[in-house]
């Protein structure tokens, strides 16, 4: 499954698959926290890439909970691989059984594998040594910078369940914080990482929030806040509503969406 997910635009199809049977079964939909966190800009661009980045979500939701049901012995790993391969070979019934492993995991069970998530982080800090930042390019310069200066925590994912809507959110798990390391991308990324910030505690039950933002030939600032409760925010991006201002102007989504005539008017 880990192998799957790591290349992630080859098996969309699979990941495909496997929503739709996710959606047939227990009726839910998926988003990232990132998402929940652009209704601070606007609910509609935060609905829109909710839907863009769903499969995306979905999938790293279903590999780790694959993985943690593996790392605690609820699952056995060859039976894990010979699901997966009958899934793969169109088998609904595996899949089934796929999308059952690790389900009800809960955060309680995640601290009995903290160690091992925290030695999976070292492993990549150790293998982003050979990686020159200043050379690197995209996506990879960007792993390369997270594994190199964030701070070293056990990382994570789990959603948090609103509705019928699931909240995916990955971060560093502290004593009594979540922790998210981001790079520096303009005015609005402190607000919109503590924003993301706030889904993270729901499902990890946290009480605290903790950022460092990574700003090229700067250095990094940190900020901690008391968590905050991010269902107003769920209830935003499920409604929607259109709020033209001056970020229609760059949105991705304004094509489509009526808020940048509005916000141009």
């Amino acid at each position: 499954m880990d192998r799957l997910y790591k290349n992630f635009p080859r098996n969309a199809g699979f990941f495909s698959e496997a929503l739709r049977l996710e959606r047939e079964l227990e009726g839910l939909t998926y988003a990232p926290a990132s998402a929940a966190a652009l209704t601070l800009i606007c609910p509609r661009r935060a609905l829109c890439e909710a839907r863009e980045l769903e499969l995306e979500a979905f999938a790293r939701a279903l590999r780790d909970r694959v993985k943690y049901a593996v790392l605690l012995k609820i699952a056995d790993q060859k039976h894990v691989d010979l699901l997966t391969k009958r899934a793969l070979r169109g088998d609904e019934r595996s899949l089934r059984s796929l999308l059952n492993i690790g389900r009800g995991i809960t955060a309680e069970d995640l601290a009995r594998i903290l160690p091992e998530l925290r030695e999976e982080f070292e492993k990549a800090r150790r293998a982003s040594a050979k990686v020159f930042v200043t050379a690197a390019r995209g996506l990879v310069r960007e792993a390369a910078v997270y594994v190199k200066y964030a701070e070293p925590h056990p990382f994570a994912g789990m959603g948090h369940l609103y509705q019928s809507h699931v909240f995916y959110a990955v971060a560093g798990l502290g004593e009594d914080y979540v922790y998210l390391f981001r790079i520096d991308k303009g005015a609005d990324t402190r607000r919109l990482a503590l924003a993301e910030g706030d889904v993270a505690p729901s499902a990890f039950r946290r009480r605290k929030i903790k950022v460092h933002i990574y700003s090229p030939g700067v250095g990094i600032r940190s900020y901690q806040e008391e968590a905050a409760d991010p269902t107003p925010r769920y209830r935003a991006l499920i409604g929607g509503e259109c709020r033209p201002d001056r970020h229609c102007l760059s949105c991705r989504y304004k094509e489509p969406c009526e808020c940048a005539a509005k916000g141009n008017a």
